[in-house]
C-alpha cells in the first residue's frame, strides 16, 4: 500500500525543536514502513525521514499563513492526480477542499488543532472525507459526521528513556505564547519557592507576551529560560523534572508533551481542560485540575505519585504500535469504501 502522508510546510519532519503535530506525523510514518507501508511525505523540504519526500518550500518557515498552506497543498494535490496513491492522510484540514475538487484517493484529515465554529462546519460539509480526532473531546465536537474516528497519538517508548530519581525543579515546555500559560507556572514556581525551568522557542507573533509578561521574571537561578530544546535536551529535562506543568488557557486538543513526559516517568500538573483528562490519571500519572488553588495544593503530592505508573500509564494507552495498527485498520476501510 502507498500512503501519501501531508504534513504543514512550516515545521521539518520530525522537527528539530517545537513541532506536536510534526513530532505525531513522524511517530506515524516511522511505524508504517517498518510494517512494510510505502509512504510518501509532502512537508517542508528540509524534512529528514527518510522516506520519498516532495514539497514546494525547499525550507521550513514559522509563522505560518493561508497562502503558504493553500500553495502547499495546491502543490501536493497536483502531484497526486498524476500518481495516485492508495490513500492520502492530511494532517492539514484545507485538504478537503481540495481534495473535493480532485479526489484522487480517498482522503482522511486528522485534526491536530483547536476547533472553533468555522472549522468544525467547514469539516463538516465534507462527508465523504474520514475524519479522525484525537480525544474524545474532539470527537464530541464533531459528531455526526458519518466518517469519524477517534485515534490518539502514541510514542515510541523507545525515544523516551525511564528515569525514577527526580530532582528539585519544576518544568514547562512548549512554545511560549500566552495560551500555554507560562505565566501561571511561573507564578506557582514564585509563590511555592520552587525552580522552574523553562524550555520553548519564543516566534516573532509572540514577542510582546515575553517582553511584557515572561522576560523581567527571568532570573536565571530560580526561573529559568533555556530557549529552545531539540529532542535530547527534551528527554534530559523531562527524565529529571519533578513535574511538567501546564496550566493551559484553552482547551488542549491532546497535549502529546504529557505523553512526552509520563513516557520519562515524570507526572503532569495541568488544567482540567479539553482533552487532559483522558491523558492524565488524576492522582496518579498527574493532577489535573480546575483552578490555581488546586494547582497549587497538588505541588506536595507529587512525591506520592510512583514514576513507574507514569510509564506504564502510556505504554498501555498510547504507543506508537496502537496508533499505527488504528491507522492501518482505517486505511484498510478507505480502500474499501467503508
Amino acid at each position: 500500500m502507498r500512503v501519501a502522508q501531508i504534513a504543514p510546510p512550516w515545521i521539518p519532519v520530525p522537527p528539530v525543536t517545537y513541532g506536536g503535530t510534526e513530532l505525531m506525523v513522524a511517530a506515524l510514518i516511522r511505524g508504517l514502513t517498518a510494517r512494510g507501508v510505502e509512504v510518501w511525505l509532502f512537508s517542508a523540504g528540509d524534512s529528514t525521514l527518510a522516506v520519498p519526500q516532495f514539497g514546494h518550500f525547499h525550507n521550513s518557515f514559522w509563522p505560518p499563513d493561508k497562502f503558504s498552506e493553500n500553495l502547499h497543498l495546491s502543490h501536493a494535490f497536483a502531484r497526486l492526480g498524476q500518481q495516485p496513491p492508495q490513500v492520502i492522510h492530511s494532517h492539514l484540514e484545507a485538504a478537503a477542499g481540495f481534495w473535493a475538487l480532485a479526489p484522487a484517493a480517498p482522503l482522511a484529515i486528522t485534526i491536530h488543532t483547536p476547533l472553533f465554529p468555522m472549522k468544525r462546519d467547514y469539516l463538516l460539509s465534507f462527508p465523504k472525507v474520514y475524519l479522525v480526532a484525537v480525544s474524545a473531546f474532539q470527537a464530541r465536537q464533531l459528531k455526526g459526521h458519518p466518517r469519524l474516528h477517534l485515534i490518539s497519538h502514541g510514542l515510541h517508548l523507545a525515544d523516551y528513556p525511564f528515569q525514577a530519581a527526580k530532582e528539585d525543579f519544576l518544568l514547562f515546555l512548549g512554545r511560549i505564547y500566552p495560551d500555554k500559560g507560562l505565566h501561571t507556572a511561573i507564578r506557582l514556581a514564585r509563590e511555592t519557592g520552587s525552580r522552574l525551568l523553562i524550555a520553548g522557542p519564543v516566534f516573532e507573533p509572540d514577542r510582546p507576551y515575553f517582553d511584557s509578561c515572561i522576560r523581567d521574571q527571568l532570573d536565571g537561578e530560580q526561573i529559568v529560560y533555556l530557549g529552545p530544546a531539540d529532542h535530547a535536551r527534551k528527554v534530559d529535562l523531562m527524565q529529571r523534572a519533578q513535574a511538567l506543568v501546564l496550566p493551559l488557557e484553552v482547551d488542549e486538543t491532546f497535549g502529546l508533551a504529557m505523553l512526552e513526559a509520563m513516557a520519562c516517568g515524570t507526572p503532569v500538573l495541568a488544567y482540567d481542560r479539553g482533552a487532559v483528562p483522558e491523558v492524565v490519571v488524576h492522582g496518579e500519572t498527574g493532577f489535573a485540575v480546575h483552578t490555581y488553588e488546586e494547582l497549587r495544593e497538588s505541588l506536595p503530592r507529587l512525591a506520592g505519585l510512583d514514576p513507574h505508573r507514569c510509564r506504564d500509564h502510556v505504554a498501555l494507552n498510547f504507543s506508537r504500535d496502537t496508533m499505527v495498527a488504528a491507522y492501518l485498520e482505517l486505511y484498510d476501510q478507505m480502500v474499501r469504501g467503508i
